[in-house]
């Protein structure tokens, strides 16, 4: 309760300053003054929240009934509902290294279910997508190339290298074994990487059926904030930026990555929940 009554107050200071600048306040502003006694009552506030309620009103709303009444109705939403999960947790535990005829009878599976028009549509969708390093990526990807060379970080990194220095590092970590050989230099036989030739950008990749954006996407900035764990401690993130990187002459397929910035650090005599 000490950490909600401490939420709560920010959320008042929040609330009065915003009057104060005559910004208009929604009636989300109003239930927020009253977290701190719907905790007390009945828990964490994940607990009871409506979220996942209202995502999964949504699939049900996309389910094909056909008008059907009488319990008929009921069924089909339920019977759309248990095979949409256990779809889900066969593609889960399917392991890496299981034929590909199991694949190809899963894949079949849901491209049937998909077009009957159950909730399998969404989970024919994440697996119809490309697929890099178990990461579902955009049905339509950008051909053209960034010029990593020209790309200036913003003043959020400093100092502000150009964004090749920053994948250049980054490749000689993810191929190690090519270390000594990953050059710029144009020695015979090296692995050479161009700046204007090894990575196009992505508005957003799905983990898991989970969709993570950037903060570069010119559409929007939905999901491009997320948690990290380094060193035990959850850190809180800005997605800044997402690459599919594929360097010529290296004989292994493209490979997704994302830029991210650690948000400013909170002062030292405030405790926040995820620093738990």
């Amino acid at each position: 309760m000490a950490q909600a009554m401490s939420g709560q107050a920010y959320l008042a200071q929040y609330c009065r300053r915003m009057v104060g600048l005559n910004a208009h306040l929604s009636i989300n502003h109003h239930l927020a003054m009253h977290f701190a006694v719907m905790i007390k009552l009945f828990g964490p506030v994940y607990g009871w929240w409506l979220f996942a309620f209202e995502r999964f009103n949504g699939m049900l709303e996309r389910v094909n009934i056909n008008g059907h009444d009488g319990g008929e109705l009921e069924t089909t939403l339920l019977r759309n509902w248990v095979l949409n999960h256990l779809i889900y947790e066969l593609l889960l535990i399917l392991p890496p290294d299981a034929p590909q005829r199991e694949h190809d009878l899963i894949y079949q599976i849901i491209e049937n279910e998909a077009r009957r028009g159950s909730m399998a549509v969404e989970i024919a969708q994440f697996h119809a997508e490309a697929s890099v390093d178990n990461i579902s990526l955009p049905k339509q990807i950008s051909t053209a190339h960034l010029n990593l060379h020209a790309i200036l970080l913003s003043p959020c990194f400093p100092p502000s290298p150009p964004l090749a220095e920053i994948l250049f590092q980054y490749g000689q970590q993810r191929w190690p074994q090519l270390r000594r050989q990953f050059t710029l230099d144009m020695e015979p036989g090296c692995v050479r990487f161009y700046g204007n030739r090894v990575a196009r950008r992505l508005p957003y990749i799905r983990k898991d059926g989970l969709r993570y954006g950037s903060r570069a996407n010119n559409r929007t900035e939905k999901d491009s904030y997320a948690f990290i764990q380094e060193h035990g401690r959850r850190v809180p993130v800005a997605l800044e930026d997402i690459f599919l990187v594929k360097v010529e002459d290296l004989n292994e397929p493209a490979h997704a990555c994302i830029l991210i910035r650690r948000l400013l650090p909170a002062p030292a005599d405030l405790h926040l929940p995820w620093q738990a």
